[in-house]
């Protein structure tokens, strides 16, 4: 078996799984409740920066409240770190149950469905949880309505509801035992701390890795767009000296110029228009741990300023504030830009540039990669559900003259493509890939089938559909009888001068 550590990277993987599904679907459908997957880390939607669906209207009043959301995170983290089934109330006294995912005699972590009522607990009534949302979020406009939408789990129902949560959980657990068997012994993947690989660039960046994560420094990440710049922060921080403090990740691309500060550095009290309370910001999410600055190039030349002090030394200011904050946090940016030729454009602050340039991590695109693409194939296969287990030659060869402008993101997504036009299928042929892949390895044109659904749907011709048909039986015939032309031809009941002429027309000679 391996020693992967349980986490919530692991429990998102498995979220989508079909049992998964159709717990959720029961929960909500039978009983009116959310699943959430937990680990001691908190729920998985709060790991990946959003906010859980409250299963009623009494959980949203608290989610969307500053206080709320903290508490109730609190309390799913210590649900996520239960050893064993776990029933408990809330801190608005709603109930929670859950089923706890194990893997390899460690709890990885646990399904959960809340906010409900057991009327056997004597639980708060309407009044009660109107004033308890109240004190959360004075500014609510009507406290009591939330608390009228209330859901009530008898103990027969909560037992069928506890049956759900273990079915969910078995599959997941099932689901990765089989991924650790597959990635165990002989057959682990090379690579290091998750990441995959084992060309000649990844080794040196493996290496390299393996030294920078000893130290406290300030990490520049470069690389183009899906390379896996945010697995390296967080291998850095995981493996690192703050991996016990929170890693917090932010894409200043994505966050408006005029909020980004706020965001950062947090703000006072009535610092503007809708600021009813005070912010830590991002610096202070982070403090003891890891802040993950990507797309940092993005930044406006006065945030950079900002940034620099920061940097410079660990102090800012919040929005509205004169009181300046110390933050403890180790930065590590990543920017798809070139940010040396920035800084020589006069787009990007020089100073700012040589103290994000202290270590820097090359992420090599995927093309620049040889011999990677089949080992990320077999990772990435192993982990989807639904995926063939088996990749033809012809297809892989139309991944590997495949130039991958979104490198290993836009590989993944390909992957969980399958899982749709390959359903069913003992392997993935090139009729299974998207369009770019199919004219990169010399498919040109719709695939006999979808041509075929065009013309029926007149939007294409019989003659179009009748070509594509037998242009996608001759390729897949060359692959199966490994190029030998007359064992096609015989196969195809043609002579092998018009199986030449076809190739030719082709361009599959």
């Amino acid at each position: 078996m391996s020693d992967l550590p349980p986490s919530a990277d692991t429990l998102a993987r498995h979220a989508r799984l079909r049992g998964v599904q159709v717990s959720r679907r029961i929960l909500k459908e039978a009983f009116g409740l959310e699943l959430v997957l937990v680990d001691a880390s908190g729920p998985l939607p709060h790991r990946q920066g959003g906010v859980m669906t409250g299963s009623s209207e009494i959980c949203r009043a608290a989610l969307f409240s500053r206080d709320g959301f903290a508490r109730c995170d609190r309390f799913y983290r210590e649900l996520g770190a239960s050893p064993g089934p776990a029933t408990r109330a809330c801190h608005l006294g709603l109930t929670a149950i859950s089923a706890p995912v194990i893997v390899d005699g460690a709890v990885l972590g646990h399904v959960v469905a809340s906010g409900f009522l057991d009327p056997a607990a004597d639980p708060p009534g309407a009044a009660a949880l109107a004033a308890r949302i109240a004190a959360l979020d004075p500014h609510h406009r009507d406290p009591a309505s939330p608390a009228r939408d209330r859901i009530l789990l008898g103990a027969d129902r909560a037992a069928l509801a506890r049956h759900v949560l273990a079915a969910a959980a078995h599959e997941i657990a099932a689901r990765e035992r089989e991924v650790r068997d597959r990635l165990s012994g002989d057959e682990e993947l090379p690579g290091l701390w998750g990441m995959v690989g084992a060309s000649g660039a990844m080794r040196a960046l493996f290496a390299l890795l393996a030294r920078v994560v000893k130290s406290d420094a300030t990490v520049l990440v470069e690389g183009e767009s899906g390379t896996g710049k945010e697995l390296v922060a967080r291998a850095l921080h995981d493996h690192g000296p703050r991996g016990d403090g929170p890693f917090v990740a932010t894409n200043c691309g994505a966050v408006p110029a005029d909020v980004l500060e706020s965001a950062l550095f947090g703000h006072v009290r009535g610092a503007f228009s809708g600021a009813v309370q005070a912010s830590h910001g991002l610096f202070g999410a982070a403090d003891g741990g890891t802040l993950f600055l990507d797309e940092v190039g993005e930044m406006a030349p006065a945030m950079q300023v900002k940034l620099l002090r920061v940097l410079q030394d660990g102090s800012y200011l919040p929005v509205g504030g004169t009181e300046p904050r110390h933050a403890n946090v180790r930065v590590v940016a990543a920017s798809h830009r070139d940010l040396e030729q920035m800084v020589q454009a006069g787009t990007f602050r020089q100073d700012l540039y040589y103290r994000l340039h202290v270590l820097t991590l090359r992420l090599p695109p995927l093309r620049d990669r040889p011999g990677d693409l089949r080992l990320l194939l077999r990772h990435m296969m192993q982990e989807v559900e639904g995926v063939p287990t088996r990749i033809g030659e012809a297809a892989l060869r139309c991944l590997e003259r495949y130039r991958w402008p979104g490198n290993v993101r836009e590989l993944r997504a390909e992957v969980e493509r399958w899982a749709i036009t390959a359903a069913g299928e003992l392997e993935i042929g090139p009729e299974h890939l998207s369009s770019p892949l199919r004219e990169a390895g010399g498919y040109t044109g719709a695939a006999g089938g979808e041509a075929a659904v065009a013309a029926a749907a007149g939007h294409g011709t019989l003659a179009s559909a009748v070509e594509a048909l037998e242009r996608a039986i001759i390729a897949r015939g060359l692959e199966r009888t490994e190029g030998n032309r007359s064992q096609l031809a015989k196969e195809l009941g043609i002579s092998r001068t018009t199986l030449n002429d076809r190739l030719k027309r082709f361009g599959l000679g």
